[in-house]
Formats: C-alpha cells, structure tokens, sequence
C-alpha cells in the first residue's frame, strides 16, 4: 500500500507545480476555505489510480468526500493541495497528503511537498523516512535529547484562528497566548510543514487549532514512527485524525503540558 501513495503522490507532482507557477482561479467553499482547480484536478487523478490499483478500497477525500452508508473508518485519505492558500499566494510549502486508515487509525502515510521536491513517508512499524531531491535517503527518528518542557521547545502554529489572538473561528477558543508566553520560543509555520519538522527534530512542537480528517491522517504515522507525539488538543490519542484539532510533539510530556495550557 505505501507503494501505491507514493506512486500516487508522484503521478500528480509535474501537474501540481505547474499549476502553482501559473497561479490558477480559485474560489471559497461555504466555510471559507479555499479551493482551486488543482485540488479538484489533483483528488481526481489520485482517484482514478487507487481505482486501478486497489478497487475495492474505499476512499475519503477534502474535494469529493466520501460516498458511503456508514461513517468512514477504513480506506484511503486524501487532500490534494493541504496549504491552499499557501499555494495561491506563492508560498512553495503546501503539501499533498496521502494515507491509509484502518478502523480509524492511520497506518501508513506519504506527505509530498512537490514544489521543494520533498517527501515524508511512514508505514507502522517500519519507520519513517525522508526523501529530497539531491540528498540520500534518510531515516528519521528522534533523540533521547528532544525536550520535555516547554521552557526548552520550539513550538509552532499554522495560525492564529480559534484561539484568545482570534475567535471568530472555530467552536473552541485555546489558550494559544499561554504557549507563546511559555515556550523557549515560538514560530508561524505553513500547516503540514510545521508537522513535518517536529518528525525531522527540527523544531519540538506544532499546533493545528481546527483540523478535518483529511488534514490530520497523513500526519500521524510519520509523526509517530518518527518517535514522537500525536494527539488532539483534547489529549485523545486514539482516532486522533477525528479530533477536530491536531498537536504533534517530540515528547509525551511536552504535548501533556500543551494539552493543559490550551484548554479553552
């Protein structure tokens, strides 16, 4: 299966980039979120290979949904273009997330980031991996070293919405200030990316305050083969890609003590 996502998420890499160069129309969705004609283009041709290669598969994705009696709980995850708005205002970090989800559990993942040519990807138990263009192929796991408190970690947030900063946004308002305030020091990074780097130790912790499943399950088999941290802002670890929110972390005991400071 992690054979099938990463020749999914290649197929679309050569479309994607041109796409992002040429900055094609976009417009809002009723929530306010943006989509483009690539997100549409992407979903479908990641649709029509999993139709060849894995038929009787189920498939949720942020363009098409999923079409089904019963609520999602095995099968394929996709979100074509995670950082749309990234991706319309020239910023190259948005991503491609592919996963594969049994009973509500995130087994194995590809997140592509095609403008940098990079990718992460993970399959449980079998580590997770990083490949960039030009560089060697690299497991990554962190240290014993990462830090435990949040007086030694680099946190950051894709943004400030459904939080005290703003609170026209979401159902929940975090205590986001309460991180910046106690954090050794604290970042804005582009949705998935941030994730990305807590897998590569780059920095200790990232916060996403509203998330859909689509945006979370690619996240957490890297995140966790990688050696670290997955779970909602509510601290539930089990279905975490459901949440509503997502943090990831290096240590256990970071993400408890951003769990605590968070609660609306």
């Amino acid at each position: 299966m992690l054979d099938i996502a990463l020749e999914a998420a290649k197929l679309v890499k050569t479309m994607t980039v041109e796409a992002f160069y040429s900055a094609g129309k976009f417009d809002y969705k009723p929530d306010r979120s943006v989509v483009t004609e690539t997100d549409i283009r992407v979903e479908e041709e990641i649709r029509e290979l999993f139709a060849k290669r894995t038929p009787n598969t189920l498939v949720l994705g942020e363009e098409f949904g999923f079409e089904g009696e019963q609520k999602f709980s095995s099968g394929w995850v996709i979100d074509p273009i995670d950082g749309t708005r990234a991706f319309i205002y020239g910023v190259p970090l948005f991503s491609t997330l592919i996963a594969y989800v049994e009973n509500g559990e995130p087994l194995l993942s590809v997140i592509s980031f095609p403008a940098i040519s990079t990718m992460f990807y993970a399959s449980q138990g079998e580590g997770c991996w990083l490949e960039s263009s030009g560089q060697s192929l690299r497991q990554l796991k962190l240290g014993e070293q990462s830090p435990k408190s949040l007086s030694e970690a680099v946190i950051s947030a894709s943004g400030i919405h459904s939080s005290h900063y703003n609170s026209s946004e979401g159902s929940q308002i975090y205590h986001l200030d309460a991180i910046v305030g106690e954090a050794r020091d604290f970042i804005f990074a582009n949705d998935a990316y941030q994730h990305a780097m807590v897998a590569s130790g780059r920095i200790h912790g990232a916060i996403d305050t509203i998330m859909k499943p689509w945006d979370s399950a690619a996240l957490i088999p890297c995140i966790r083969e990688a050696g670290g941290e997955v779970c909602g802002l509510n601290g539930e670890r089990t279905q975490a890609m459901f949440a509503g929110s997502l943090l990831s972390t290096a240590t256990p005991e970071l993400a408890e003590q951003i769990v605590e400071l968070m609660a609306p």
